[in-house]
């Protein structure tokens, strides 16, 4: 079996450092790495702490990731973590104005501001995604996100090509731009991916039951989940179905007609959600 490679390189991260280099510019790449390294390091670091295993360090355009094997994190530990990035950054910039190092101070507080900037994958944009997740259901959350993320990446190339006609070097944009383009493109099936692995994964979860019609695809049903409920849909006066079930209909590619099959034949006490994969004719 091939062993996975702990460092991996966006292919638009080289178009990325090549500009700089271009643009002579090449001082403030390393600069930028040196940020970033610590930041994502310490972020790093603390997740660990919390058990959660490193699977690969990804160099992209938007600074160094550090990419996660999932693990049982709760939610408010998740929204302290996504901010820990940010908090060393500061404190990196705090430390380097005390060595009167301007630049980089500056340098590493404006990149500790984007890690919090509200789009996907930056740490601001999983923690809008948490929040909504446990408002209006992850799947949901990550469909407005990814759009928006998209959406910015757009904004940044057209930006970036204009404005390179006056300022050449605008054109570091583009590279950025589209990173947050494919990025995006790629984050729904993901998030998707995850949320299904979490909620496979055994432990006491508060039960939330959500009223539904009944003529709701699997999929508008999937829309309400996210890892840190149990989740319970229920129909007026009718029986209802747990969100096993729900994913259950997902995997098998089933209709609305079979998802609600078992509980229109059986008779169960609305809050004992009891069947889900073991409904199977």
């Amino acid at each position: 079996m091939m062993k996975q490679a702990m460092v991996k390189v966006h292919p638009l991260f080289l178009v990325f450092a090549a500009m700089f280099y271009y643009f002579k510019m090449q001082g403030i790449l390393w600069d930028m790495l040196f940020c970033w390294a610590i930041q994502e390091g310490g972020y790093a670091f603390f997740c660990w702490r919390k058990g959660m295993r490193i699977k690969h360090w990804l160099f992209t355009p938007l600074g160094i990731r550090a990419d996660f094997f999932h693990s049982s994190v709760s939610f408010e530990q998740k929204l302290k973590l996504h901010f820990m990035g940010s908090l060393l950054g500061i404190l990196l910039g705090v430390i380097l104005f005390a060595l009167e190092k301007g630049d980089l101070a500056l340098l590493s507080l404006l990149l500790a501001g984007a890690r919090l900037f509200p789009s996907l994958p930056m740490e601001g944009g999983k923690i809008w995604l948490a929040l909504l997740g446990k408002w209006k259901g992850t799947l949901r959350g990550a469909g407005w996100l990814t759009k928006a993320g998209a959406g910015i990446g757009y904004g940044l190339c057209a930006f970036g090509m204009m404005l390179s006609l006056v300022l050449p070097i605008a054109f570091l944009l583009l590279p950025v731009g589209l990173y947050l383009i494919y990025v995006n493109r790629h984050e729904f099936l993901q998030i998707a991916k995850n949320l299904y692995t979490e909620m496979l994964q055994e432990g006491q979860k508060p039960l939330r039951e959500v009223a539904v019609s009944g003529r709701e695809t699997p999929f508008e049903l999937a829309l309400h989940m996210n890892p840190y409920e149990t989740i319970y849909f229920l129909r007026e006066k009718e029986g209802g179905v747990s969100q096993e079930r729900v994913m259950l209909a997902l995997f098998a590619e089933k209709d609305t007609h079979w998802l609600w099959k078992i509980a229109d034949q059986k008779n169960y006490d609305a809050k004992t959600p009891q069947f889900g994969y073991d409904d199977m004719e």
